[in-house]
């Protein structure tokens, strides 16, 4: 237990790094809690799991609750939603992510990990360009 204890703490102190705050962008999004420096990858939890791709017309006959969760977070593009394995019991920060056509942060491996673009300031809302997430299969 007392391992387990001082882990959480370590983790806390040196490597929790953004949290979710209403955005002037739209709703949430992911905020600096500490000066986050150009390169970083350590932004977000490792190892959230896989994205499963479903067609969009099994999303559309789902209940309009679950539905709505899919498309407000989930990536998409013109006949799949990208959901995450887990569903929505374990919730991903990276999800909040507003978009910006000038982002600050790029999408490694199809969202595998995320890096900084430049050094980003305390407060600053971490931004991603979209079109850049998920390659369409065509």
């Amino acid at each position: 237990m007392h391992l387990r204890k001082e882990n959480l703490l370590n983790e806390l102190r040196h490597h929790t790094w953004v949290a979710i705050r209403p955005s002037s962008i739209h709703g949430n999004g992911v905020f600096a809690l500490r000066k986050i420096p150009k390169g970083c990858r350590e932004m977000f939890s490792e190892g959230h799991g896989e994205f499963i791709p479903i067609e969009r017309s099994e999303i559309d006959a789902l209940p309009e609750h679950s539905r709505q969760l899919v498309e407000t977070y989930c990536l998409f593009d013109d006949t799949h939603y990208w959901v995450p394995e887990y569903g929505f019991k374990v919730m991903d920060v990276s999800v909040y992510l507003n978009h910006s056509a000038v982002p600050n942060i790029i999408s490694i491996k199809d969202g595998e990990y995320f890096e900084t673009l430049r050094d980003i300031e305390i407060g600053e809302e971490l931004l991603i360009d979209y079109g850049t997430l998920v390659e369409s299969e065509e």
